[in-house]
């Protein structure tokens, strides 16, 4: 590794961090306990006796919240001895290595998900479980974010029933302060919401329970006060549609039409009353948003007269559409965190990321390399570079010094001269935790045997069998499932997939044959990006939730992948939106929003033919423009018959 890369300036975090991954290893080889002593002059030379017995108590804990545990087991003499539990380590024997990749491929998903809250703990997860880092897998984790601690805090509220003291900025930018008692969440257009109880003088007010959206609460503090939750709280009563958010201002009524889009009508029933006449009925917030809304869902306004003239308002507006060349990006993307949101991370996040590294040298001949750690972990190839270097300078001039040698490319590798190796760890709760979540969010039923497996080689011992039955409270839908799973496959095996398919609008599936790309998660919904047609030179989407009968089959051409990319980038259009609201609004599948023009935001959006795109956009109105002039044309053309 070259000197400017392997070597840096240490701050006490970093030292900090490679004690700590000195202690892991040693305490991961030692055949017999160690004592206090041989502890105290190999991570604390510097150190007095007092001095070291509260450090290492400190450091202990945090090993503890890294999945390591080490305890006390008995004395030498006067000397205190100290082994690590075997507890905390993996047995890889329960779970193979194809469904280690299957799950990274699927779960990878997730952790690019901003309403998925438990993606932080899920990307460290999945660097434990797929731990062969010596060549890339077939998913590489995007780029994370630091740990988004007001988001930690409030998940820790729900989760031991207490109460939090929050900053919360309106939709108006008011900021006041509460107390409020956290009962669940749900995620909703690519953000998370908490539903709360307000709590006054210490008392939880009963009724009139608020939802409040995470990247408004500004800071979180988790309280001693603690709260029960009603017997009768189901966090599904309290996932609204995008125009009920707020006050309630009136009820709206709705006709269904023979270009209704299916699913969205399904959304609007679980909210809506039916009255005898067919016309749903139901709360709303917003009528410029309910307007859009039902252009984009293909429904009819019926009432009140106020919402019949937003939708006609933003028809108009629809009407008058001309193909607008995308402004060049001068900004970064946007909703980003506002300062002060995201705290230093500290030794403890680096150490969380070096335990799961460690797991991966288990064998001689295991590689890290700057790049691929990079990839693994979504970190930069700075952060990379510290990792190693942490992991090649920890236990230095000790019995458990790990032999690495230097590769070509800038890594390390494993040479077993000294028979010292990393040992993968098992996750922690809160990873194990986020694990679960993955599983459910990808419908694996609660019998899956995928789930045991997982459990026995790396959950936390703090989870059991039971609470792993207890935590999917209905059998969710196996062949969504196993759509998935075989899509995993052939995305990591490089073959083909053939399966019926039922099109929006259509009544009888028709068969296809593609070679997946790629699955990505919106909005709650799975989706297959593969290429398809006679060449097999055309990307398409498909919603696995209308996959049958899924058969894995060879592709039906090989296709490289700069020429999937290329007939990728043929099909995008280039959207601009006049602010966010549209995206909070509406789901947008494959959206990648480029940057910032001043106010506006940049975006690219693939496009197939049919009038999903058209109708988005005619219900954006004067909020959004194309870049495509036929795309333009088919949104004037849509807006003015529906006028008419």
């Amino acid at each position: 590794m070259p000197d400017e890369e392997l070597f840096f300036t240490p701050t006490s975090d970093d030292l900090q961090a490679r004690r700590l991954c000195g202690l892991a290893i040693a305490f991961s080889n030692a055949k017999t306990p160690l004592s206090s002593p041989e502890i105290h002059a190999a991570h604390y030379p510097d150190l007095s006796d007092d001095s070291f017995l509260r450090k290492f108590s400190r450091d202990r804990e945090k090993l503890v919240e890294c999945g390591l545990v080490i305890r006390k087991v008995g004395h030498d003499g006067r000397e205190a001895l100290w082994q690590a539990s075997e507890s905390s380590f993996a047995d890889g024997s329960f779970l193979s290595p194809q469904d280690a990749l299957m799950l990274d491929v699927l779960c990878a998903q997730l952790v690019k998900d901003p309403s998925f809250p438990w993606r932080d703990e899920l990307r460290l997860a999945l660097a434990k479980i797929d731990h062969a880092y010596g060549t890339l897998t077939a998913v590489r984790i995007a780029p994370t974010r630091k740990p988004d601690v007001t988001l930690q805090t409030m998940l820790s509220c729900v989760e031991h029933t207490s109460c939090a003291e929050i900053s919360y900025v309106n939709a108006k930018g008011v900021r006041t302060q509460q107390t409020v008692a956290p009962y669940g969440h749900f995620s909703f257009r690519n953000t998370i919401y908490f539903v709360c109880a307000q709590v006054d003088g210490g008392e939880v007010q009963q009724g009139g329970l608020r939802t409040y959206r995470i990247d408004r609460i500004e800071r979180a503090k988790q309280l001693a006060t603690k709260f029960e939750l009603p017997e009768d709280f189901c966090i599904s009563d309290h996932v609204l549609l995008p125009f009920q958010i707020g006050p309630t201002v009136c009820t709206v009524r709705l006709a269904a039409t023979a270009e209704s889009d299916k699913d969205l009508l399904a959304e609007l029933d679980r909210h809506a009353n039916l009255d005898d006449e067919g016309i749903r009925e139901v709360p709303a917030s917003d009528l410029t948003a309910v307007a859009r809304w039902a252009i984009a869902a293909g429904l009819r306004p019926v009432g009140p007269q106020e919402l019949t003239d937003a939708y006609r308002s933003v028809l108009g507006e629809a009407a008058q559409a001309t193909a607008q060349p995308q402004p060049p990006v001068d900004g970064k993307a946007p909703r980003k965190a506002s300062k002060g949101r995201r705290g230093r991370t500290g030794a403890g996040n680096d150490l969380r990321e070096i335990m799961a590294l460690l797991g991966s040298l288990e064998s001689e001949g295991a590689t890290l390399t700057p790049e691929v750690v990079k990839d693994r972990l979504g970190v930069s190839i700075e952060h990379a570079n510290k990792l190693i270097n942490l992991i090649s300078t920890a236990c230095v001039d000790t019995n458990y010094y790990l032999p690495l040698g230097d590769t070509e490319d800038g890594g390390v590798f494993l040479s077993r001269s000294k028979g010292v190796t990393g040992r993968a760890a098992r996750l922690t709760q809160n990873e194990t935790h986020a694990l679960l979540e993955a599983l459910d969010a990808l419908h694996f039923p609660a019998d899956d045997p995928l789930r045991s497996d997982i459990l026995a080689a790396f959950g936390s011992p703090k989870v059991n069998e039971k609470d792993l039955q207890e935590h999917v409270e209905e059998v969710l839908s196996s062949q969504d499932n196993e759509t998935l799973e075989a899509c995993s496959r052939a995305i990591s095996e490089g073959s083909g997939i053939s399966f019926s398919y039922l099109s929006t609008g259509q009544t009888v599936a028709t068969r296809r044959q593609v070679t997946p790309q790629a699955v990505r998660r919106a909005n709650g919904q799975w989706y297959l990006d593969a290429c398809y047609g006679p060449d097999a030179s055309s990307l398409r989407t498909f919603r696995v939730d209308r996959m049958r009968e899924v058969r894995i089959t060879a592709p039906k051409a090989e296709l490289p992948q700069q020429a999937s990319r290329e007939a990728q980038a043929e099909r995008k259009v280039g959207i601009t939106f006049a602010n966010a609201s549209p995206l909070d609004l509406f789901e947008w599948p494959g959206l990648e929003v480029l940057g910032r023009h001043g106010e506006l935001i940049v975006a690219q959006l693939p496009y197939y033919g049919g009038n999903w795109l058209p109708r988005h956009l005619a219900a954006c109105g004067e909020l959004a423009s194309s870049s495509d002039e036929d795309l333009a044309q088919r949104v004037r053309t849509l807006a003015r018959a529906l006028l008419a």
